[in-house]
């Protein structure tokens, strides 16, 4: 089984989850300490990766204490990213995309998404 944990890091506690980082819902638990994670290990008894954990799952939780991680939303005001409320954020995307679409239709712009989902709309399927 694969693991990875923070240097000097004590679990806690171990959380269940399954992969948000990719499509495959691989499952893994996560380390916790001080309300904080602190690392990974996989699930040999997962039948989709039976414990073994991929470049993502073992490092990507990582990001969630970046000092850089983005954690409100930014909008443009005069040509500068100032931070918003998610209401104004989302907002903003509503009213420019009924613009574009008006002005210029449906090929005007486009959204990258991808497999990547919450842990719970992963379940619902």
């Amino acid at each position: 089984m694969d693991s990875f944990l923070a240097p000097g890091a004590e679990p806690e506690r171990w959380v269940q989850t399954a992969s948000v980082l990719h499509s495959n819902a691989d499952a893994y638990d996560l380390a916790v300490q001080g309300g904080r994670l602190v690392g990974v290990r996989g699930r040999g008894e997962d039948r989709v990766n039976r414990g073994r954990l991929g470049p993502k799952d073992l490092f990507g939780w990582q990001a969630s204490e970046s000092p850089d991680r983005l954690t409100t939303p930014l909008v443009r005001r005069d040509g500068e990213l100032v931070p918003a409320s998610w209401d104004e954020a989302m907002g903003a995307i509503v009213e420019q995309s009924r613009e574009l679409l008006a002005d210029k239709g449906s090929g005007a712009f486009g959204f990258y998404t991808s497999g990547q989902l919450f842990l719970e709309e992963l379940r619902t399927f």
